[in-house]
This record gives structure tokens, C-alpha cells and sequence, in this order.
């Protein structure tokens, strides 16, 4: 049992200013018009349509609109557009990398250029939810890594007068999962201090020992941590429906090597003053293993 949450064992363990510069002709992409939400998640409206996109002449050089969205963004009742852009660095892929958001001001049209670090990918994203608590809309971005591991990048950014990241490639890597193999040929996985589950995978045996990591007897030859991946495509959910978003992500649980695949985590944080806390965790095995909780 845990302060922050609770862990179970029944296979649910339970985002400065600049001036713009550089014109583009017309940009060739898909779009399609996205719901409009106010910070109660209520739908008011959607997004304009493509042809509306395309017609501004403001986009920097090589860049391109991957999604656009509305909301109030600095609290002063008027909507505010949001668009998410991409600089692709061939015609032939669709990579996009030195992603960043512009805001569009609804009340004087000033646009305010955010630089999202590090962020690129596939299959980019911008939803627009309260996660502060604080009345207004921040920004969620994800991307798709592209590759085989199905890893994605997330950003959460606000976007007031001074725009900062309250969830980044620091909060992607980090859970509140770990775990090690332990002798008898199983697993013990923990999602903190005093608590977790074990897990019998003796159903590996072979494997195990061919790559010396038990004796035959089942003694633990080196101690070996469980890996634990990043944090997959983040969903943002309304709990308690108060108006506040969490955010919701499920990380991947291997044992020897990635492929060795035990169970998934879904994971719901929510942030509190200054930080994220994990708010529920929930275990899904992959297996059907001889498993217990601990305590």
C-alpha cells in the first residue's frame, strides 16, 4: 500500500517571443477539423478548416502545420489558436524535427513562436487541456519515435506570458516502476517501497540459462534489472471530471533483453504544485506466471 497510490496484483496492479520571418507558398498537408475545447474539456466548436490554414503567409521557411487547435491559453476569455509546426528535411520522408507551437492571440492576432526541445518525429499531435488547474489551456504534444520499439516523445507546455514545460524528456523516462530478477527463477517487480508483486517465470528456463544468467539450480548468477521503457503515446484523462486533466501512459516491462516482454504498466499522473505524482498504477501481465503480492 502506498501514500500516493495503491498497487494491486489482479493484472491491474490499481511545453520567447520572436518575430516571424521567411514566407512559403501554399503548404500541401491533410487536415481535419479537430474538436474545440474550453478548459472543462467541453467541446465549443472546431478547428478551421484547411483552406484557412494554408492561406496564411506567415510560416517560417521548410516548416509545415501538422495540427492546429483552439482554446484560451493566458486566462482572458478570448479563444487563442494554437498551430504545431514541423521543419521536414525531405520531401520524401515524413520526419519532422525543430518542432514548435505558435500562438495566435484571439484578441490582437499576435502570434508568439514557442520552441519545443528536442521534439521531433512521426505522426505529430497538439490537444489543448487544463493540467494545472489554473483555468486555462496548456499544450500537449506527442510524436511518434518511428521506431520499432513503438516509444513516443511528450511534451506538456504552458503558454501564458512565459511559456514553460511541466512534462519533458526528464518526466518520459521516469516512472514509478522498477524491478530485478530474484533466485528461484523469478521476477520481482515494485512500484515502490514496500510493496510489489513476484512473478514466476521459470517457463523461461531455457533461455535464461543460456545466457547465464541463473545455474541450474535457479541461483541468480548476476543481478540483473528488470527494463522498463518510456512512457508510450500520453492520453490525457479527467478522473475525477473536475476539469483538471491527468495524463495517462502505459510503459513496457522486459526482463534479459527488450523482446523478453512481462507486463505493461498504465499509469496515470497527475501534476500537484510543482511535480507529477502517480496517481494509480496498474500491472498488466503478458504471461499467465505463478504470481503473488508482497507487501
Amino acid at each position: 500500500m502506498y501514500k500516493n497510490y495503491h498497487l494491486t496484483a489482479v493484472l491491474a496492479l490499481g511545453l520567447m517571443m520572436a518575430p516571424l520571418t521567411g514566407l512559403v507558398e501554399a503548404n500541401q498537408i491533410d487536415y481535419v477539423a479537430k474538436p474545440v475545447y474550453n478548459h472543462n474539456g467541453e467541446i465549443i466548436g472546431s478547428t478551421r478548416g484547411v483552406d484557412a490554414v494554408i492561406s496564411r503567409q506567415w510560416l517560417p521557411e521548410g516548416y509545415q502545420v501538422l495540427d492546429v487547435q483552439e482554446g484560451d491559453v493566458n486566462g482572458d476569455g478570448v479563444s487563442d489558436t494554437v498551430y504545431l509546426l514541423g521543419h521536414k528535411q525531405e520531401d520524401s520522408s515524413s520526419y519532422v524535427d525543430s518542432m514548435k507551437l505558435i500562438v495566435e492571440n484571439g484578441a490582437d492576432q499576435k502570434r508568439t513562436d514557442v520552441v519545443l526541445d528536442k521534439m521531433g518525429g512521426y505522426q505529430a499531435e497538439l490537444l489543448l487541456r487544463d493540467f494545472t488547474g489554473d483555468k486555462v489551456v496548456d499544450a500537449l504534444v506527442t510524436t511518434a519515435s518511428g521506431g520499432s520499439g513503438g516509444w513516443y516523445y511528450n511534451q506538456v507546455v504552458t503558454l501564458g506570458d512565459k511559456p514553460s514545460i511541466l512534462f519533458g524528456e526528464k518526466e518520459n523516462n521516469t516512472g514509478s516502476i522498477s524491478g530485478q530478477f530474484i533466485d528461484g527463477f523469478k521476477v520481482e517487480i515494485n512500484g515502490g517501497v514496500g510493496s510489489g508483486v513476484t512473478m514466476d517465470v521459470s517457463d523461461r528456463t531455457a533461455d535464461y540459462l543460456r545466457l547465464g544468467l541463473y545455474n541450474e539450480e535457479g541461483k541468480l548468477q548476476k543481478q540483473t534489472k528488470l527494463m522498463v521503457t518510456p512512457f508510450g503515446r500520453l492520453e490525457p484523462v479527467d478522473t475525477n471530471h473536475d476539469g483538471i486533466f491527468e495524463l495517462k501512459g502505459i510503459q513496457r516491462i522486459s526482463g534479459a533483453y527488450n523482446a523478453d516482454g512481462l507486463a505493461n504498466v498504465e499509469t496515470v499522473l497527475s501534476y500537484t504544485r510543482s511535480f507529477w505524482q502517480a496517481q494509480s498504477v496498474n500491472l498488466r501481465i503478458n504471461l499467465h506466471p505463478k504470481m503473488q503480492s508482497h507487501t
